[in-house]
Formats: structure tokens, C-alpha cells, sequence
């Protein structure tokens, strides 16, 4: 293996029987950046997969907890975009998802976040769990456009666009993430609970 700047050049092999389904799952976890006591940025950099990857107890909350938010499946996306002129790029992170429903709870949680830095994490459909922001580079609300629509057939809601000017994190392949943190629910419990 060749180095570069302490990285080992590696090869990208593909599996046959890796699984590759596309879209992410129906639960989209969050909490404001203030929540958060520490989110460890990956230091061992011996291989790619470190370069983007959280160790398993890297996240630590110093009060409030994860909630999360149903959005409809088959409308939402995860995407890292190359940013800025070039050598001189960045990487930035994208979330799109669609929260169905013309309802107060909703346009309460744009009204109250519309410029909260977050941290999101979203679990793909293979069970990959995907951390956008942290506290160096947190994420914030781009779009939120809520709408009626016109037709009764369409559905109402919102596309919320979700941005962060930070590399995608990778933090492991199961639920334990959120076991091991404290967990509170929907953003249903949250306006009920803390805000009204």
C-alpha cells in the first residue's frame, strides 16, 4: 500500500451479496446542538471508512435527548455534495424528507427550529445510521415549504430540506446509538411537554 498523507490508499471492492437498497427508513432522529455535550470527530484516520466514522460511545448528551419525526417513505434522500472552487472543495451534506399532514404541530416545529443548529442522524434502508452535522459544523433548516395542495389525491405537508456544511458521519449499523442515549419520543412530545 502507498501512503498519502498518513492514509493508506486503499482499493473499493464490491461485494455481490453487500445489500444496496436505496432510501432511508421512516424515522428521522434529532435534538438541538445545545443538547449535545460532546460529538467526537473521527481521529484515527488509518483507512477510509475512519476518515468518516464516530466511535461507538462518541456521542454524549448533556441534557434533553433524541426525539424523532415520521416522514413518508419514498420521499426522502440523504446526499453529500462537493462544494467550492477547485482544490479547494468541501463537503457538504443534504437531507430531504417529506412530513405528511397540513397540522399546527408541524408548522409549530418550523417556527420553533427554523433557525436552530441540530444534529440529525438517519438510518438508510440497509440499517446504516448517518449522523448530518455536529458541533463544529452544525445543521440548520434550509426550506421548509408546507402546503394544502390542490388536488384531493395529493398529499399535504412539508418538504423539508436539512443542510450542513460537514462530510456525512457514519456511527455504526444498529439501534444501540439511541439505546444507550436518552430518547424522548416524537416532536409531539416535545411541544406537548416542554413548549406549550
Amino acid at each position: 500500500m502507498n501512503s498519502f498523507e498518513g492514509i493508506n490508499v486503499e482499493d473499493l471492492i464490491h461485494c455481490p451479496q453487500d445489500n444496496f437498497a436505496s432510501g432511508i427508513k421512516t424515522k428521522i432522529y434529532y435534538a438541538p446542538a445545545s443538547y449535545f455535550e460532546k460529538i467526537d470527530l473521527p481521529t484515527l484516520k488509518n483507512t477510509y471508512e475512519n476518515l468518516v466514522s464516530i466511535a461507538k460511545y462518541g456521542i454524549e448528551f448533556r441534557g434533553g435527548g433524541w426525539n424523532f419525526i415520521d416522514v413518508l417513505i419514498g420521499e426522502n434522500e440523504l446526499k453529500q455534495l462537493l462544494t467550492g472552487s477547485l482544490q479547494r472543495k468541501k463537503s457538504k451534506t443534504e437531507l430531504e424528507f417529506f412530513i405528511l399532514g397540513f397540522k399546527t404541530k408541524i408548522l409549530g416545529l418550523i417556527e420553533l427550529h427554523k433557525n436552530t443548529p441540530m444534529i440529525f442522524v438517519v438510518v438508510d434502508a440497509v440499517g446504516n445510521n448517518w449522523v448530518i452535522g455536529n458541533l463544529r459544523n452544525r445543521a440548520f433548516m434550509e426550506n421548509a415549504d408546507v402546503s394544502t395542495q390542490k388536488k384531493y389525491e395529493d398529499n399535504s405537508g412539508v418538504i423539508m430540506k436539512i443542510t450542513a456544511n460537514s462530510a456525512i458521519l457514519y456511527f455504526g449499523n444498529s439501534k444501540n446509538w439511541i439505546s444507550g442515549e436518552k430518547f424522548l419520543g416524537d416532536f409531539s412530545f416535545e411541544f406537548t411537554n416542554e413548549y406549550y
